[in-house]
Formats: structure tokens, sequence, C-alpha cells
């Protein structure tokens, strides 16, 4: 039986013939290689050499891929992945190719050339590209990446040359009508592979081709803190919903058939609706079945505390409509005045509702969950109770009460939070930007929710601010004192600027907290 040549007479062999020019042979013996040690970038490279010496055309897209995330700081992989891309009209991933060879050599002419004109061939105006990747799987992520941005480049005349591109993983999103919505208004390429790339290596993309936004959680692998995104993120949030309005708008002719649709449900435009969102651990749980969400625990609320204020909403002649999808809980209350879409979601219209339904009722209630990010999409006038971490929301047309916070049973005071409390000796994380419930419990805290008591009185003071579905922001003389505590922190209290202030029922029942 005849002994099968080693790989170093096989790399060898290759070697001799690269040498001679004799490409024919080749390729059975690389292949040969590349079964033996398939993410060896030389033998991957040897095989794109003997194809294009060949002159054959290499389209072979995961062959280009498997070399580029073998050797990412070759350009010849970009280049040949930018001349696949374009003989399949794929010009925005053709371009993405570009920009990842411009970030390893800025200086290579070729390069330079083909980005400069593919730009100029989709329009002469442009002359930049800049880039990121979209959280999709998450509606609050989802929410607050794109819109934000747009609300703030809105009058930043100097980026109409630049092209931008937003990757997404193309797996299904969070809530398809939102994402369909974006894709109006912005470019949303779906690239598992494009996306899995700058995952794993998101600081070889250069500055020059990077969309910062205004809350980037990606942003911790281009080497930002957790404590950094959340205290600059929030920061910009706050600033640009205080001086942007709205962006995102539904089509009219889409109002008028979910209207057509929700009339099913007893629903009218005409109607007072509000939109309750009552978080829990379902969700989190279904997402997936692998990742323990158990830390965010403390975000939980008991519905049950919700069903005086949503029965007293009913009594004053509003439709109450519970959004959200799925949860291991429910409201004891049998009223055709209120809708469970959480329980009872539409299969097929059911993120399309949700989108409608935030953006036309009279106000929402919920917490600070990923819905709540939604909701300053469309800055529908916002009451958030069991409102937790302790920070003020960055919602326009917000008022909010707080869960109680406990440190080894010893109520923690608000303004302390505020003014950099920290875990513990051991740990100076503050705890305004602890969102870690495992790590609370470990240091002695523990969140406790408002009292059925609290939320109605919340609401009834919030519902007295809405007059024909716009918000009269009037401030006590108690929120005026609040607002002035907070205006007198320190500069480094980056909510400082946030307009949502605490309900005047809860700052009259817990002075001491504030």
């Amino acid at each position: 039986m005849q002994k099968s040549p080693s790989i170093q007479q096989l790399v060898e062999h290759v070697r001799i013939h690269q040498e001679m020019g004799k490409y024919d042979t080749l390729l059975p013996v690389i292949n040969t290689l590349l079964k033996k040690d398939p993410n060896n970038s030389e033998y991957l490279l040897w095989k794109l050499q003997v194809l294009d010496a060949q002159q054959e055309e290499i389209l072979d897209f995961n062959l280009l891929h498997h070399y580029v995330n073998m050797r990412s700081s070759d350009v010849t992989g970009y280049l040949l992945l930018y001349k696949a891309y374009m003989s399949k009209n794929m010009v925005a991933d053709a371009l993405i190719a570009l920009a990842y060879a411009l970030s390893v050599e800025p200086d290579d002419e070729e390069c330079q050339y083909l980005f400069n004109k593919t730009l100029a061939d989709i329009n002469p105006k442009y002359t930049r590209l800049k880039l990121n990747i979209l959280t999709t799987n998450r509606i609050g992520h989802l929410a607050i990446e794109i819109e934000p941005w747009l609300r703030d480049q809105e009058n930043k005349v100097s980026d109409d040359n630049c092209l931008y591109l937003f990757i997404s993983s193309g797996k299904p999103p969070a809530n398809t009508a939102l994402y369909n919505l974006l894709k109006n208004y912005v470019h949303i390429i779906e690239s598992s592979i494009w996306f899995n790339f700058y995952i794993t290596r998101a600081q070889l993309l250069d500055e020059q081709f990077f969309i910062q936004f205004s809350y980037d959680i990606h942003s911790i692998l281009r080497g930002n803190t957790n404590e950094e995104i959340a205290a600059n993120g929030s920061q910009a949030l706050i600033r640009i919903y205080n001086d942007h309005p709205s962006v995102l708008q539904l089509a009219p002719d889409d109002i008028t058939q979910g209207w057509s649709l929700l009339s099913q449900y007893g629903l009218s435009k005409s109607d007072k609706i509000v939109c309750l969102h009552v978080r829990d651990s379902d969700y989190l749980n279904k997402l997936s079945s692998d990742t323990d969400f158990s830390y965010h625990n403390y975000r939980d609320v008991n519905i049950a505390h919700y069903q005086k204020a949503v029965e007293s909403l009913i009594d004053k002649g509003y439709k109450v409509v519970r959004i959200g999808n799925g949860s291991n809980q429910k409201l004891n209350i049998l009223s055709e005045n209120y809708l469970d879409f959480c329980l009872d979601r539409d299969k097929e219209h059911g993120d399309f509702f949700e989108l409608l339904l935030i953006s036309q009722c009279s106000f929402y209630i919920g917490a600070l969950s990923g819905p709540i990010s939604v909701v300053a999409l469309f800055d529908t006038p916002t009451l958030s109770v069991n409102s937790v971490p302790f920070n003020p929301p960055y919602l326009r047309s917000c008022r909010f009460i707080p869960k109680h916070l406990f440190h080894n049973n010893e109520k923690v005071n608000v303004i302390d939070v505020y003014e950099g409390k920290v875990l513990s000796e051991q740990d100076d994380t503050p705890l305004l930007f602890c969102s870690d419930g495992n790590k609370l419990s470990k240091y002695g805290y523990h969140y406790v929710e408002n009292t059925p008591e609290e939320i109605l009185l919340a609401v009834n003071e919030f519902e007295k601010q809405i007059v024909d579905g716009e918000f009269l922001n009037e401030v006590t003389p108690l929120q005026k004192k609040y607002a002035e505590r907070i205006q007198n922190l320190p500069t480094d209290f980056i909510f400082k600027d946030s307009s949502s202030l605490v309900c005047d029922s809860f700052l009259s029942q817990y002075p001491e907290l504030f």
C-alpha cells in the first residue's frame, strides 16, 4: 500500500511548483493540505493565488471570508472580496470590504481609487463611509441606537457627504415593525458574516469608518468600559431628547390600516388609550435558555400592584392596553376596556400594533425596560414607576417614581446615590450604574417595589397632566425644589439636565429620600 505524502512533502511540492510558475496541478494538493489544516492562512492564500493565476473569477464567498478571518491584516483578501461582491452588484458589502482594507493599509492606492470611485458611482456627493453594527435582538437596544443618532444628525449639514451603513446580523429582530420602519430612514445591511467579523475584531476598523452611537453597548469591544458607556450614553441621550424632536413617523396609510385592524379588538383612534408595560423574567428566559438573566430580576415587578391604577383609569374612560411579548403573570380584570396584548398577542400584527399604540396613545406607563426606549422614539408622555436603576429617565414629557432601595434594611437616600454613593469600601462601583442584582445582593442591597397606593397616586397625578393628548408639564413647588436640588449636585452628575421629575405624590410621601 502506497504511503500518503506528509504535510512537509505536500508543502514542498507547492513551493517548488510556485517557483516554476506551474499552477495546473497545484489545486488538488492545496485542497489536500486544507483538509488537514482548514484554518491555515498560508494554504488559503495559496489557493487564492492559484485560482487567480488560472484567471478564474473568485466568487467563492465562503473561501474569501474564511481567508480574511484567518488573515485579517492582509489587503489581498479584502480586494478579492470587493471584486466578488461587485460582480454580484452587492455594492454595500464591497464598500465594507474596502473600509477594512483601508483600515489595514490606508495608503494603498488601488483601494483608495476603488473606494472613491464606488462611492462616487452611488452619488457624487459621497466622499466618506461610516458603519456600525446593530443590536436587533433586544427591543430597547434596537430603539436606542439609530433613532437618537438620526435626531442628532438632523442639523449636521457637514455630514451630507458621508454614506452611513448599519450592519445587522440578519436574525429575526425583536420587533419587525420597528426594524422595517428604521429601514425607511437608513441603509441597513443584513450580513451575519460582516456582523460577526466586526464582533471578533472591532478595533480593526479604523475610527474614520466608525459611526459612534449615542448609547453604544458594542463600544466595549473598542475599549470602553460598561460604566463609561452608561455615563456617556445617558448624557448624550438626555441632550439629544431635550434638543431634538422625534424623527420617525409611521406612514399615514399604515396608521389607517392599523386602526382598521385594531377595530376587531374594540379599539379606535378616538379612544383615550393608555399603554401599560409590566416587566417580568419571562421574556428574557425565552430569549435565551442558555443565558442566566437572574441578575436582572431586581428590575421585575408584580403586576398585581398595578390593578388599582388600571381600574382607576378605566373608571375615567380610558382603555388600557398591556403591551409586551409574553409574561408569567396577568391582571385579574374582566373589562372590555382592558386588553392584554402581552399574553394575547396578535401573531401576525403584534409587532406593528405595539408600535402604533405606543405612538398614538394618550400616555404610557412602564419602567426602565426595553419598550420605554420605543416610547422615547415618539416622545409619548411617559410615567415610569418602579424605576430602576436610580437615575432620571432621558425621555421628554416624563415623570417617575423609583423603587425603594435598602441597604441592610435601612432605606438609601436617593440624593446620596445621585452624589456618587458606591457599593462598598471593597467595590467602588457607583450605585447609580450598578445594573447587576447579584452584585447588589452581595453587598447587602435590595430593591422593594412601589406599593399599589404609590402607583395609583402617581397615575392619577400624571393623568391630570394630559390634556387633549398633550403633556402640560406643570411643576409643583416640591418638584421645583427637587429640580433645584438636582442642579446643585456636583457637575459630574450626568443626569443633571434630565427634564424628568419625580412625581409630587412620591416627594410628598418620602421627603427624607430627597
